[in-house]
C-alpha cells in the first residue's frame, strides 16, 4: 500500500500541475503522468447555452452535486430545476466503483480534479430533446468546462480520450459530431502508449491481494485505504456471508462477518453489483474466501470488484469462493426468503429442552427449513450452545420459541454456536 500511495502522490502532482505534452515526435513514450490537451484545444463549443434547457433544448449550464466515477456524475440543471445523473458520451472509462479496473480510479480522480476547479460547466445532449442511455437511468451528455471566464471551454469527454483514460466510443455518424477529434485524440494517446495503451503500472490500482481479516481492515484502515486519493488495497480474507441487502436500483450488497478468537464480531459490506453479475447470486450462510478491493461508499468501508466462482475458485486465489457451505444459519420466520439463502434459512426455533452446565447454556430445539413456497413439512433438530455467566438462571422451557443467528464450527454437525445470549430474541 505504501508503494501505491507514493505513486499516487506523483500522479496527483501531475494532475495539479496540468503538464501539457507534445503528442508528436519519433520515439516519444508517455510516462503516464502527462496531461495532454493539444487535440482537446482544437475542439470548440460553438452553441449558445445561456438560459437554455438541457432536457428540452439539448444544452444548458449544470452544477455538479456528486462525482461518481470516470464517466458518470450527478448534476443540478438550474433552468430545468431538476437533479439528474449524466453519462459521458463517446467514452467508457475503466470501472472504479462496483468493479475495480486498472486506470479506473485514476480516471475518476482526473474528472474530479478538472471539474472541481471549473468556473462554469455546460452539458450538451446527444439529441434534442435530450436522451438517456440504454439503461434508461442516465442522460447522455458531452461535458464542457472552463476554469476561468477568460478561458475557452474544453470538452472533458474528449480530454479523457486524449489522456488515455478511455477508447473513442464514437463512430462516423451525425450522432457523434465531434468524432473526428475523438479519433485524433485516441491516435495521439496510442502513439505514446499513454495509460490504457501502456503496460506500465497504474499507481492507484492494487493487483496482488493482501491476506487480512475484517478486524485488520476496520482497526487499521489507513493501511488498506488512502482517503486522500480514495484508493484501496486489494485484500483477501475469510468470512461468512450473513445477510443480503437489495437496493432500490437493483444492486446486491452482502454482509460479511468475522469472529475473532475472543468471539468479537466484525462486519464489512461486500458489493456484488447488479443481478446480471455472478457475485449477486452468492448464497447467504456459506463461509467464503473473499477477494476484492477496499473502497469507501457513503462514508462506509466496503469490498468491491469481487469475482465469484463457486466451482473453480478453490484452486485460484484470485476468486471469491465458498470454503464451507451452510456455515451460518438464520432462524427467523420474519426474514424475507430469497434464493440466495440456499439451505441456511429456517423458521423460529421451538424449544424441546434446555440445560446449563460448566458455563454453557445448551438448548435443543426444532425448526423448519424455509422454502420459496413456505417451509418443509418435517422439522430439523438443532443443538444451540451459548456461553453464560456464573449464576445464570435458565428461563428457556419446552414450547418456547425464539429467533437467532449462529454458526457451526463443524460442518453439518447440527450444533449451532451463539456468540451472545442477547442475540436470542
Amino acid at each position: 500500500m505504501k508503494k501505491l500511495i507514493s505513486f499516487a502522490v506523483c500522479l496527483m502532482l501531475a494532475f495539479t500541475l496540468c503538464l501539457t505534452a507534445c503528442t508528436g515526435g519519433t520515439g516519444k513514450v508517455a510516462d503516464n503522468t502527462e496531461h495532454l490537451t493539444a487535440v482537446t484545444q482544437k475542439c470548440k463549443l460553438t452553441k449558445t447555452y445561456e438560459g437554455k434547457s438541457f432536457l428540452q433544448e439539448g444544452i444548458g449550464e449544470a452544477v455538479i452535486t456528486r462525482f461518481v466515477d470516470g464517466d458518470t456524475m450527478a448534476v443540478n440543471l438550474p433552468v430545468d430545476d431538476v437533479s439528474v445523473m449524466l453519462r459521458f458520451h463517446s467514452v467508457d472509462t475503466p470501472e472504479s466503483t462496483g468493479g475495480v479496473e486498472k486506470w479506473g480510479k485514476a480516471a475518476s480522480l482526473f474528472v474530479k480534479d478538472q471539474l472541481s476547479k471549473a468556473e462554469k460547466v455546460v452539458v450538451e445532449a446527444t439529441a434534442v430533446p435530450a436522451e438517456k442511455d440504454s439503461y434508461g437511468t442516465r442522460w447522455l451528455a458531452y461535458v464542457w468546462y472552463r476554469q476561468s471566464a477568460s478561458e475557452p471551454f474544453k470538452n472533458l469527454n474528449l480530454e479523457l480520450v486524449e489522456n488515455g483514460y478511455s477508447l473513442n466510443k464514437g463512430i462516423d455518424t451525425p450522432k457523434f459530431p465531434y468524432n473526428t477529434y475523438f479519433k485524433q485524440a485516441e491516435n495521439a494517446a496510442r502513439a505514446i502508449k499513454l495509460r490504457l495503451f501502456s503496460e506500465k503500472e497504474d499507481p492507484l490500482y492494487s493487483t496482488d491481494p493482501v491476506d487480512v481479516t475484517i478486524k485488520d481492515i476496520l482497526e487499521n484502515t489507513e493501511q488498506y485505504y488512502n482517503a486522500e486519493f480514495d484508493s484501496g488495497s486489494k485484500v483477501r480474507f475469510s468470512a461468512a456471508i450473513t445477510d443480503i441487502i437489495k437496493s432500490s436500483t437493483g444492486t446486491t450488497t452482502f454482509v460479511a462477518t468475522y469472529f475473532d478468537e475472543e468471539g468479537k464480531k466484525y462486519e464489512i459490506d461486500v458489493y456484488a453489483g447488479y443481478a446480471s453479475a455472478s457475485a449477486s447470486q452468492m448464497p447467504v450462510g456459506h463461509l467464503y474466501r473473499v477477494v476484492g478491493t477496499i473502497q469507501m461508499h457513503n462514508g462506509k468501508l466496503q469490498v468491491s470488484g469481487i469475482t465469484y466462482n463457486a466451482i473453480y475458485g478453490e484452486s485460484n486465489m484470485e476468486y471469491t469462493h465458498p470454503t464451507q457451505r451452510n456455515y451460518y444459519l438464520t432462524f427467523d420466520s420474519t426474514v424475507t426468503y430469497r434464493s440466495n439463502y440456499s439451505a441456511t434459512l429456517y423458521t423460529d426455533v421451538t424449544v424441546v429442552s434446555s440445560s446449563v452446565e460448566n458455563g454453557t447454556l445448551t438448548i435443543v430445539g426444532t425448526a423448519y427449513k424455509r422454502t420459496k413456497d413456505g417451509q418443509e413439512e418435517t422439522p430439523t433438530t438443532f443443538t444451540f450452545n451459548v456461553a453464560v455467566a456464573e449464576g445464570y438462571v435458565n428461563n428457556f422451557v419446552e414450547g418456547d420459541t425464539f429467533s437467532v443467528r449462529g454458526y457451526q464450527y463443524i460442518k453439518d454437525s447440527g450444533i449451532i454456536t451463539i456468540i451472545d445470549l442477547a442475540d436470542i430474541n
